[in-house]
């Protein structure tokens, strides 16, 4: 329920239920709290209380600690308030005693909400858009390594894929562009036009000989394809060949001001810079978006998926946009704007993939973490990243399991991150390039970092099985994940999280929700035991079946051991009868469905695009009520 909204240029108090706001250069909130969540992607803590957080994006290479590619001027506390800054510019958050934003002069509205925090968060979303609805592909395994950088690496790939058995539904690559133009093939030739058509191409002298017939190929094995990008007109260093077609965009762009201007002409990232001295597209200028996108309507056409969207954290200095925003604004919401014009760009069975955003993202693109270390202690910050911006509604979420960048993590480090992987929205492995900025401590090492689970398990065949039932898991419950997304779609709500959002009470901040399962991941190194505090009410551990309530203590754990449980009255949906099948495929759609109902009696609501259904269940007795276009079996846990 919102509660008040006050423009922040009017200053005064006011006493809105039990919270005092003074409103001055600072504004002041005075209330009784303990916890705080939300405020976007957040690495540092589980809890603010105690902390600063500034609303700025920022790009930051691993170690992110208080900084983020996703900030969001929204927060929720525990005594039953919300409240959301709606303000393109940075502003300071301080939560100690007394909560204290800096706003200096930014503009915008203070707008405090009340409820419980699904209650909060549906607000949130209903005032800064709709989630976007990802298309069922989504939900399966992902797969990626910078370091693919030919046909014939991606055609191994799928080799390995069909030897391991592993399910995989997704492929993003990096290295396939000519690192000039971000939207042609390495190697490829093609006329002088300014618009071209795939047959334009020659891929004769290309390390990517058909691409078309690989993502055929892709296609064909259930696999849809992500390349990426970054929204750069590229400073091409003089050490890399020259571009002449990039050469001539870069002096039209500039000519026809379709690029962020800056002080003095167009503005250009600082050397010191990820991209430094290249210009910028000014997405909010159609001649920009006709230009940029009319160049990237082939990859389309020849059935890519989806874009990788990285980057959009290149504001530094004064700069200024078609519409008139400056730097003041565009620090934050020109990595909206870029995300934006992609999500328009794509159609509904495709997808952008970004790392930074801003109020709104939700409505245009999936987002992932950014780049980690291989640590367990950065596994617990993109846990906390996962769950803040849950909070703040961001449905579509994931990160690089085991960590991007450095040394390949531990065996321990990759199961411990692929079984937190498997329970979150987006469950994808990527990897750093090998001559990455910290890929080696030798750099003269011949060395292998992708974190691929037949790379991972080092020839050791139970390491693999380790591995790949945790992918065979993912694809099985793939039914229960997408219809838990569509009803959280429906109910402005999340798929991951925060245990406050499905239950009262102050419960370990290593618990989380996931649909309507209760996810105790193991974030610490050479874990042993594991105490779990659950909520009230009976539960069942998902693979063993124990029937368990309270507060749970296990010695002697493994290496393999999840703890994931579900709520007696609730059911698991699943493509194959066993949760861990033997094998299973890529295939999204199925001419019938496992239910496992856990409970002596209980209901579940089935939806998908073709089902609406209530199934519901009193001892033996099975009743089915709606629209049901799918055979179900069933069985009981109780």
């Amino acid at each position: 329920m919102i509660l008040k909204e006050i423009n922040l240029g009017k200053e005064g108090q006011y006493q809105i239920d039990h919270v005092l706001i003074n409103l001055g250069q600072d504004i002041r909130i005075e209330v009784d709290y303990d916890k705080v969540v939300g405020l976007g992607e957040r690495y540092s803590s589980a809890n603010h209380k105690g902390h600063q957080v500034i609303n700025r994006v920022e790009e930051v290479f691993c170690n992110q600690g208080s900084k983020t590619y996703f900030p969001l001027p929204f927060f929720l506390i525990d005594t039953g308030y919300g409240f959301f800054v709606d303000t393109k510019e940075v502003i300071t958050f301080n939560f100690g005693e007394t909560i204290v934003l800096h706003k200096g002069s930014a503009q915008g509205v203070l707008i405090i909400v009340k409820g419980d925090f699904k209650e909060m968060i549906k607000d949130f979303i209903g005032l800064t858009g709709s989630q976007l609805q990802a298309p069922k592909w989504v939900f399966g395994p992902w797969i990626s390594a910078h370091r693919w950088n030919k046909q014939e690496m991606v055609n191994d790939v799928r080799t390995k894929l069909k030897k391991y058995q592993i399910p995989v539904t997704a492929m993003v690559l990096e290295q396939w562009s000519d690192e000039a133009t971000f939207y042609i093939f390495k190697g490829a030739k093609y006329p002088k036009k300014d618009r071209l058509n795939y047959e334009d191409f020659d891929f004769s002298n290309s390390p990517w000989h058909d691409p078309k017939g690989m993502i055929d190929e892709l296609h064909q094995d259930g696999i849809r394809l992500i390349l990426w990008q970054c929204p750069v007109v590229k400073a091409v260093p003089e050490d890399e060949p020259f571009n002449h077609r990039h050469d001539r965009e870069c002096r039209m762009v500039e000519e026809e001001e379709m690029v962020i201007k800056g002080a003095q002409g167009p503005y250009r990232i600082p050397y010191g810079n990820w991209f430094g001295g290249s210009m910028i597209p000014d997405f909010t200028k159609q001649a920009t978006l006709d230009w940029w996108f009319g160049n990237r309507q082939y990859l389309l056409d020849i059935g890519v998926d989806g874009f990788k969207t990285d980057g959009g954290e290149f504001i530094y200095d004064y700069a200024e946009n078609y519409i008139g925003e400056t730097d003041r604004e565009l620090k934050n919401n020109y990595s909206l704007e870029y995300v934006k014009a992609y999500g328009d760009f794509l159609g509904k069975d495709q997808v952008a993939f970004s790392r930074a955003g801003y109020i709104g993202q939700q409505s245009h693109t999936l987002l992932w973490a950014g780049d980690q270390k291989s640590t367990f202690a950065e596994l617990v910050s993109v846990y906390n990243a996962g769950i803040h911006a849950s909070i703040c509604g961001q449905i579509n979420w994931g990160f690089d399991i085991g960590g991007f960048s450095g040394e390949l993590p531990s065996l321990e480090l990759y199961i411990r991150a692929s079984q937190l992987g498997v329970f979150t929205p987006i469950m994808q492995i990527h990897s750093e390039p090998v001559g990455g900025q910290f890929s080696v401590t030798d750099p003269t090492r011949v060395f292998n970092n992708e974190r691929t689970p037949w790379n991972m398990a080092g020839g050791d065949e139970s390491n693999l099985e380790s591995i790949t039932s945790l992918y065979r898991l993912r694809m099985n419950l793939l039914p229960y994940i997408y219809c838990e997304y569509v009803k959280a779609i429906h109910e402005k709500s999340t798929l991951m999280k925060h245990i406050n959002v499905d239950y009262q009470g102050d419960f370990q901040e290593d618990i989380y929700v996931f649909g309507n399962l209760i996810v105790a991941p193991v974030l610490k190194e050479g874990c042993k035991e594991r105490k779990i505090g659950l909520p009230q009410g009976q539960f069942y551990h998902i693979l063993t079946h124990e029937k368990v309530s309270g507060v749970i203590e296990y010695n002697g754990v493994s290496r393999d051991d999840i703890f994931v449980y579900i709520p007696s009255g609730s059911a698991l949906v699943m493509k194959k009868e066993e949760v861990i099948p033997r094998q299973i495929g890529n295939d999204l759609e199925c001419v019938e469905l496992e239910f496992k109902l856990f409970g002596p009696n209980g209901s579940y609501h089935y939806m998908d695009e073709n089902n609406d259904f209530i199934l519901e269940w009193k001892a033996s007795q099975v009743k089915i009520e709606g629209k049901q276009n799918i055979k179900i079996n069933y069985s009981q846990v109780y």
